[in-house]
């Protein structure tokens, strides 16, 4: 798969809050590295990552846009946007709407299916919107 259909298919499985298309568009050991959630690895921890997102954002929109690709590796700016109304990563609800922006990096297979993803955030942005 390349990074310009990923994003595609990424933004509508994330839109239409579908956590099995997100998990269809991976591999293992889909493994997974954010500031927000630390190193992950499986798809079963993707599959739960993805619940727990789409419960502690029940409107979340993503609007993604590919930036590149080189090899294996491409590389995309992710933007996220919703309504905090439930728990995330240890984040009461607030009720607040966030807008977040990230750089994603991911890794294809041989058959186009994402096995790695790291994400760079700005942390100190997340925490002023999801604190309190």
């Amino acid at each position: 798969m390349h990074i310009h259909e990923f994003a595609r298919a990424a933004a509508a499985a994330v839109n239409a809050h579908d956590p099995a298309a997100v998990v269809a568009l991976w591999a293992e050991p889909a493994a997974y590295h954010s500031p927000l959630t630390g190193a992950q690895s499986g798809l079963h921890a993707l599959q739960e990552r993805e619940e727990a997102l789409f419960a502690a954002f029940s409107d979340l929109r993503a609007t993604i846009a590919p930036l590149g690709q080189e090899g294996d590796t491409g590389a995309m700016l992710v933007r996220f946007d919703g309504t905090h109304d439930g728990v995330y990563g240890g984040f009461a609800a607030t009720g607040r709407v966030i807008d977040l922006e990230m750089i994603a990096v991911v890794t294809f297979d041989d058959h186009g299916r994402v096995v790695a993803e790291r994400v760079f955030i700005d942390s100190a942005t997340v925490a002023a919107q999801l604190a309190a």
